[in-house]
């Protein structure tokens, strides 16, 4: 009788969907690959998010002493961006001042993996970031209770809308924020929401090819810019299709095509009044083109917060421009410094 229970209780072992997987599998754990000899300066790490591996760079300070439990920030890049770019210049600049920080490439992008690769997803990235925050909090050389975060651009919006709903992050700060992805198209003109239909018919195209050949079409992430765009437009082509920010690990200069609506639907403008009681710092430079978009998240938010605006700059000059970037710098320490540090 023992033995017959034995067997029938291993049957059902050996059926259960966990039997065989390891905990990487299960969830976002740490890759058992992953460096945790951490030394001063940058380390390359992994973790994963929702059973996909994630690629990062893990900043100590330089004067990093063993034994030693600091305060962390996660820092979220731009649309398609990956950790050699913006978000890791921050990275890099604010370890300087003490924190440990992260940069990742979200799944699909960089080294991270994914498929289909280069598939814009905010929620999708939105749970890349939560599980930054749950990385770095197991670290024994982090203070958990002293985590905060950083987005830039569309990053701006993807780690407002996880700071809002995880409380574990105590202070999140934006630079050229954009929390609202619908109002580039639906913006009050003539036409607006018949260009939005058309851009969800061609996407839900192409998700069907998708689903029913494994085809992926892609258009540009970035195209060319001439005389007739906006600045932003040239800005984004000045930056990412030149040796100024189209670093190795950005790869090919694509986007799936049914990314637009996943895109197309995002909008944390109208929940980022939740964010409060976390503090929270808006930059913008009073020269980028999306000053407006900040300055409507910043009003629609709640106290404690601080709208900073860097005299000249525009949205990208934030990006990379030292002369910005450094006064940026600057005040996110400030920040960080008075509640997480």
């Amino acid at each position: 009788m023992k033995k017959i229970l034995f067997i029938v209780i291993m049957v059902t072992f050996i059926a259960s969907p966990s039997f065989g997987k390891t905990s990487q599998q299960m969830g976002g754990r740490i890759s058992q690959d992953s460096l945790t000899d951490l030394n001063n300066g940058k380390n390359k790490i992994h973790f994963f998010s929702e059973g996909t591996k994630v690629v990062g760079h893990l900043y100590l300070p330089k004067n990093y002493k063993k034994g030693q439990k600091l305060s962390a920030i996660v820092i979220v890049g731009p649309k398609g961006a990956v950790k050699e770019q913006t978000q890791g210049i921050y990275a890099k600049k604010l370890s300087e001042k003490g924190f440990i920080t992260l940069a990742i490439d979200h799944r699909t992008y960089g080294e991270s993996k994914g498929k289909p690769r280069h598939y814009e997803n905010p929620y999708m990235k939105i749970e890349d970031i939560k599980t930054a925050v749950s990385y770095i909090g197991s670290l024994n050389i982090v203070d958990k209770n002293k985590i905060g975060m950083l987005g830039v651009c569309n990053g701006g919006g993807f780690g407002a809308a996880a700071a809002i709903y995880d409380k574990r992050v105590k202070a999140y700060a934006s630079i050229s924020g954009l929390f609202d992805l619908r109002s580039q198209i639906i913006n009050g003109k003539q036409g607006d929401k018949e260009k939005l239909a058309n851009i969800m018919k061609k996407s839900g195209k192409a998700r069907q090819r998708y689903f029913e050949t494994g085809i992926v079409e892609y258009v540009q992430q970035m195209t060319k810019a001439d005389e007739n765009s906006n600045q932003l437009r040239k800005e984004a082509a000045e930056y990412y299709l030149t040796p100024r920010g189209r670093v190795a690990n950005w790869g090919e200069n694509r986007m799936v095509v049914f990314s637009m609506d996943t895109r197309r639907s995002f909008d944390i403008t109208d929940q980022i009044e939740l964010l409060s009681p976390t503090p929270y710092l808006a930059i913008a430079g009073t020269k980028a083109l999306t000053l407006g978009l900040s300055e409507k998240a910043f009003n629609r938010a709640g106290e404690p917060k601080e709208l900073f605006k860097i005299k000249g700059a525009t949205h990208m000059n934030l990006y990379d421009i030292n002369k910005y970037v450094d006064q940026a710098v600057k005040k996110l320490n400030i920040f960080f410094t008075k509640f997480i540090k």
